[in-house]
């Protein structure tokens, strides 16, 4: 298991299959065939008891322009977070649309869905949405 993931003990594992054997290169367009398989862990709502997605995914090669690349997983958690999307929408939304405070929301996150977001993790996510410009509403 890699060391950023720490399975609590009673938590739900779901295995999540991403492989293709081909892909779309983002470089040049070109199909790139698989070239390996890789695992990630990612940290989701659980609730009953914490849950934990081991998701296997695949590398490729574009012999077009010599590019490695993997499969997106935006879907399910953007890049080199260890938490998923709905994850990161309802800790948002504790924080931003009911005025909790950070401490809060990691509380409220942690008996309600069994997922601990330590309160830097949010903090970063906070600041990174008020950086972010604005879209305009219509």
């Amino acid at each position: 298991m890699p060391r950023t993931a720490i399975v609590l003990k009673g938590a739900k594992v779901r295995q999540i299959n991403l492989s293709r054997k081909t892909a779309v290169c983002p470089s040049c367009g070109k199909e790139g065939k698989r070239h390996s398989l890789g695992h990630r862990w990612i940290y989701d709502l659980g609730l009953s008891k914490p849950a934990l997605l081991n998701v296997t995914y695949s590398k490729h090669f574009c012999s077009k322009c010599d590019h490695f690349f993997n499969i997106s997983m935006e879907q399910l958690a953007m890049p080199g977070s260890s938490f998923t999307n709905r994850v990161t929408k309802t800790a948002m939304a504790l924080i931003m649309d009911k005025d909790m405070t950070l401490t809060g929301a990691s509380e409220l996150l942690q008996q309600k869905y069994h997922v601990h977001v330590p309160m830097t993790t949010l903090h970063g996510w906070v600041a990174a949405e008020t950086k972010a410009p604005q879209r305009a509403a219509g």
